[in-house]
């Protein structure tokens, strides 16, 4: 059975329709994934000449980013010693001038973890695992303040709570509302 030139005109408009939405979505997903802020996101898509199809809350790795940042900040620990990940796992490292009185001659790190949360580690040999100073109890997310104080007590030796917290399985979409909240 032959289409008629009509029949696969249609067909080839409709074709180049769908791969047309298709970039589209792709690059509106591309620019949600690496604005900043939702300034910026509606920015970029309207330099695209594109419109948002939905509000769309920033990605994981995103809300990360601000939320170590803001945590490093109050810490004040520079941006060049913050890194960060989203992968199979979401975590964090901030690189601490601060030294623990328990290990005076180690750096210490302060991680994030999606499934255990904040914990201080003294650096040890590339091959050796860290030796984990203390956890922070309670919420996988803490407002910036708390994991500042916790930083301090630490180091200073009065927070040295070495039991391994149990969090509950979470959700990326409520992790990244609740760094989005600090």
């Amino acid at each position: 059975m032959t289409s008629t030139p009509r029949a696969q005109f249609v067909e080839a408009r409709t074709r180049a329709e769908r791969e047309r939405t298709d970039q589209q979505q792709r690059a509106v997903r591309t620019v949600a994934g690496n604005a900043r802020d939702h300034t910026e996101y509606t920015a970029l898509l309207a330099m695209l000449g594109l419109k948002d199809p939905a509000p769309q809350p920033l990605p994981l790795s995103r809300r990360l980013a601000d939320y170590v940042h803001q945590v490093a900040e109050v810490i004040g620990v520079p941006a060049d010693a913050v890194g960060h990940e989203v992968t199979d796992t979401a975590t964090a490292y901030i690189a601490l001038a601060q030294r623990c009185v328990a290990q005076p001659d180690h750096d210490l790190m302060l991680v994030w973890d999606e499934r255990l949360g904040w914990y201080i580690a003294a650096e040890t040999a590339p091959t050796e695992s860290p030796i984990v100073m203390a956890y922070l109890a309670g919420e996988a997310v803490p407002p910036p303040a708390a994991v500042a104080r916790f930083v301090t007590d630490t180091a200073d030796g009065r927070h040295m709570c070495l039991i391994r917290p149990v969090l509950p399985p979470a959700e990326r979409t409520a992790l990244a509302e609740k760094m989005a909240a600090h």
